[in-house]
């Protein structure tokens, strides 16, 4: 892969510790600021058709997807940190539910490419890379592409909790249950009822140390991209070699004439 400076692209904001946490927290959010600082020098801007891409279409379409996937765990992060610091606790909210579904995908996608590597199936891991690369619930195209269906991101999210985090599930539907318009999305996200005066008065932030908790423990589990991004990276590599051995390129001058 080759690529421009990473200083062509916006840098993601830097989540600012306030009052609506205690002050033990403030280690948190430097952890998380630094983690989204590396993870933004990761991003591709360019990913070329040469070196080991050259060889290997199929190291290529998972390269692509993988950075297509780490572009947007930067972009929540930073639609994370722009709302939390501009005290929109919903906009918040909403990036920080996209994150971890976000993180369910690369963590699937990653998974998925190393058992497949290790079966030295190519077959799969061309579909990986093509059909997660244009998933999709357009029925117009489905029709003309049944094979890119999109999985329901549930899905996603609960293979995430079975095979990595228990109870990760469970912090997704609390934070659903806020970003739909049920009753903790809008009167219990922006109204307190004085029963005594029998008066309802209204505000940006009806709880915002208990919303604060729940964005906060939504964000704990941005290092495990890291350790998952680079897992992938290494395997994008290794399945290179593995096509340029079973099939390689015609007319490839690296290849020993094979196939």
């Amino acid at each position: 892969m080759t690529s421009q400076p990473v200083s062509a692209l916006k840098a993601p904001t830097e989540l600012q510790w306030d009052d609506r946490l205690p002050a033990k927290e403030r280690a948190a959010f430097a952890t998380w600021n630094a983690c989204i600082a590396r993870l933004n020098e990761e991003r591709g801007v360019e990913i070329n058709i040469s070196g080991p891409f050259l060889k290997s279409k199929i190291a290529w379409k998972l390269a692509t997807y993988q950075h297509a996937l780490l572009h947007r765990v930067v972009a929540l992060a930073d639609g994370v940190a722009v709302n939390w610091n501009g005290r929109s606790m919903l906009g918040a909210m909403l990036c920080a539910r996209a994150l971890m579904e976000t993180i369910a995908v690369l963590s699937f996608v990653e998974r998925s490419a190393a058992a497949l590597y290790e079966r030295e199936d190519l077959g799969g891991l061309d579909a990986l890379g093509q059909n997660g690369t244009f998933a999709t619930r357009d029925e117009a195209l489905l029709k003309e592409f049944p094979e890119s269906k999109a999985t329901n991101i549930l899905t996603y999210v609960k293979r995430f909790d079975e095979k990595i985090l228990p109870g990760f599930s469970e912090h997704y539907d609390r934070l659903s249950e806020r970003c739909h318009p049920n009753a903790s999305g809008h009167y219990f996200m922006f109204a307190k009822l004085n029963r005594d005066e029998g008066r309802t008065s209204y505000s940006d932030d009806a709880a915002p140390q208990r919303h604060a908790g729940l964005i906060l423990a939504a964000l704990a589990v941005i290092s495990l991209v890291e350790t998952m991004n680079a897992r992938m990276n290494a395997v994008v590599m290794k399945i290179a070699d593995l096509q340029h051995r079973l099939a390689p390129v015609p007319n490839d001058p690296q290849s020993d004439g094979a196939g």
